[in-house]
């Protein structure tokens, strides 16, 4: 397939600065020390199937490890407890995918990241190898990007990002691949292994969410969408006008979070308006 033009890993997702994220990283220890320095102020925990697998020293004083095998068994963690799980592996070893990606969704929270990576079944290397009559892959899932979509969303993974992981040129052959009736559009025949960034929200949804709390946003929804259905709507415009002045809600805000969440916004159109028009 020739030497590789692209070779990085999982952390190319991974933003860089002193958020204290929630990092949840699993099956790959070795990352750890650059993942500490891409982010100095996030709280690791780290996930091993390797029974007496110990970090180094200047990991450990960091880096609570856990001992247990995500490929099969759920994780006994809290739901809702990270912002972000590392997990290379999942999608290539993991004995029931949909199960161990569903159980991992559940322990990001609502605005949580997954990235984890695959190796590509439509690279030219497996296409060749199933010409000659031969699979060498026993332990390993391989997967087009299609049915990683399917799973991620079925896991409920709202935004699906893909980058190369490792991709090399594919040489003549790639072309008479194509010439063949090879759909391309993404390069796959040069990429054996796709990197996988999947988000439990849209990053419109994720915006909204990170300005309010929890709390906040629930109140909102439910007095809008009492009004929306005609629910004691003076009573609950009224609510709505006294809540956006508590939280500092602004006029924009209400807007985007009325499109994400509200079935019929005309019906809300004259609550707004009670809202800002005397501010």
């Amino acid at each position: 397939m020739g030497e590789p033009s692209i070779r990085q890993d999982v952390l190319h997702f991974v933003p860089q600065g002193p958020e204290p994220m929630r990092v949840l990283a699993i099956d790959e220890c070795a990352l750890l020390p650059r993942l500490l320095e891409r982010l100095p102020e996030a709280r690791v925990t780290a996930v091993t199937r390797f029974a007496g697998l110990a970090l180094p020293a200047a990991v450990s004083a960091r880096v609570p490890l856990l001992h247990a095998d995500v490929r099969r068994d759920d994780l006994p963690l809290p739901a809702g407890s990270f912002d972000l799980i590392l997990a290379p592996h999942v999608l290539t070893e993991a004995l029931d995918p949909y199960a161990c990606l569903l159980g991992l969704s559940h322990l990001l929270t609502d605005v949580g990241r997954l990235v984890t990576s695959f190796l590509n079944v439509r690279a030219i290397g497996v296409l060749r190898a199933l010409q000659a009559g031969e699979f060498p892959f026993r332990d390993e899932r391989l997967y087009a990007k299609a049915e990683v979509v399917r799973l991620l969303n079925d896991a409920l993974f709202k935004e699906i990002t893909f980058a190369p992981g490792a991709r090399a040129r594919a040489e003549a052959d790639g072309e008479a691949w194509r010439q063949m009736g090879f759909v391309d559009p993404s390069q796959d025949l040069e990429t054996s292994v796709w990197l996988v960034r999947a988000d439990r929200s849209t990053a419109a949804v994720a915006a909204l969410k990170s300005l309010y709390t929890k709390e906040t946003r629930a109140e909102l929804a439910r007095v809008l969408h009492r009004i929306e259905y005609g629910v004691g709507v003076e009573e609950n415009t009224e609510r709505l006008r006294a809540l956006c002045a508590r939280e500092g809600i602004f006029f924009d805000y209400l807007e985007d979070f009325i499109e994400e969440t509200v079935v019929h916004p005309a019906r809300l159109q004259d609550a707004v308006n009670a809202c800002f028009q005397e501010r």
